[in-house]
């Protein structure tokens, strides 16, 4: 078993890339649950958007040729036949010299084939004259001018997003296909972790902040979570939460229990099946060294390290992008910015640091500060505006570098 053999951080991430995805399965979905997931068939529209003339704007549906006269010098008399409402049915065929009233998005009658701006025409009785002449198709919407029927609107392995919900809705779409979730089981590792029922610690106990926030950023990166509980440190309890966890789930993901502690039992458990292949041990980063990733038979298992920031952390840089891979999903954008380092910051040779940096804005220009507490401390991460690489050959970050910031 390779334990604390480790490797570097560019090693992993490529490790990482090349695992081949979760062959998901798919089904079918009402359209008003499908908000988040990832299409998995094209799509064609059954329809033409729209599926009939339509008016731009207010006004007379008229045959084009009957205004070809009309000026600003001359006006042409139409007798007004019928008056047409937004999603009412036109009543009559506009004939030679005739015309309807039309209102905007309302159905153009049989016959007519171009619309004069009521702006351009006065009504008397049921005659209506216009100043406009107008050539066929005038403000017109055509049938399929939107969306014609059969064309491709949406691809496969598409985001399901609210535009697109309003892009099926309008072709009639209420059930679609699409990918299901990859299935993933959450363990916290720890005797001294408590869940939150618990309102008066003892000595030595937590609260499991872990098992919340890895199972809110699992669901937001499109898996879905099965929560298997706190576990205890014992090889007998954790053995069996593993092995319910590759029961029921494509990967199994535990935090704590990584390092080599009398405690921690992770490795002793992972390390008695037959079929193990522990792909790392270790890895030169800080916060989180003892990062586990293994697999066993196709199922996955990831390990992260107990302190929160650690856990945090490495779920961030390397675990989520590698998820929404898994479930087809964008990558979290890398947003970043560089800015002027406000003070030193020290590191450990032979580790690449990954540092929570505050932003503060000294005599009007933004700096990066470091945050003190370390990565026991969860209010490191939550008290940070994002971070900075520090490579493992580096010791110190000099006051007035200029480093990029990535944004968590």
């Amino acid at each position: 078993m390779k334990f604390l053999k480790t490797i570097s951080v560019s090693e992993l991430k490529t490790l990482l890339f090349k695992i081949t995805p979760l062959v998901l399965g798919e089904v079918k979905l009402p359209l008003d649950d499908a908000f988040g997931r990832i299409l998995s068939r094209d799509i064609e529209s059954p329809i033409d958007v729209p599926h009939f003339r339509k008016s731009r704007m207010d006004g007379y549906a008229v045959i084009a040729s009957d205004t070809f006269p009309a000026s600003e010098d001359k006006s042409v008399d139409l007798v007004l036949v019928d008056h047409v409402q937004a999603g009412a049915v036109p009543k009559k065929e506009i004939q030679k010299g005739q015309c309807a009233y039309v209102a905007t998005g309302a159905a153009i009658p049989e016959g007519a084939d171009a619309v004069v701006m009521v702006e351009f025409t006065e009504r008397t009785d049921n005659i209506v004259s216009t100043t406009q002449s107008v050539t066929p198709d005038t403000h017109i919407v055509k049938v399929g001018h939107d969306i014609p029927k059969g064309k491709l609107i949406c691809k496969k392995n598409e985001l399901i997003s609210v535009s697109m919900v309003g892009l099926l809705s309008s072709c009639g779409m209420d059930e679609i296909w699409v990918y299901k979730k990859p299935k993933i089981s959450l363990i916290s590792t720890g005797n001294e972790l408590v869940s939150s029922e618990i309102k008066h610690l003892d000595i030595g106990k937590i609260y499991d902040i872990n098992s919340r926030v890895l199972k809110i950023s699992l669901q937001n990166a499109g898996a879905e979570v099965e929560y298997l509980g706190i576990v205890k440190d014992s090889f007998e309890t954790l053995k069996n939460a593993i092995d319910h966890g590759l029961s029921c789930c494509d990967i199994t993901i535990l935090s704590g229990g990584t390092s080599k502690g009398e405690g921690d039992f992770a490795p002793q458990v992972l390390e008695g099946y037959q079929d193990i292949e522990i792909m790392v041990h270790g890895v030169r980063i800080k916060p989180g060294k003892p990062f586990i990733f293994a697999r066993i038979g196709l199922k996955l298992v990831f390990v992260l390290p107990g302190y929160p920031t650690s856990a945090l952390s490495c779920y961030y840089i390397f675990v989520e992008d590698f998820i929404r891979r898994m479930a087809g999903y964008p990558l979290r954008d890398k947003n970043s910015i560089s800015l002027e380092v406000g003070e030193r910051i020290y590191s450990t040779i032979g580790r690449h640091e990954f540092k929570p940096v505050k932003i503060d804005v000294i005599e009007g220009q933004k700096k990066v500060f470091p945050i003190q507490t370390g990565s026991e401390a969860i209010s490191t991460l939550f008290n940070a505006d994002g971070y900075i690489e520090i490579e493992e050959l580096e010791s110190i970050v000099e006051k007035g570098d200029v480093r990029t910031v990535y944004f968590f």
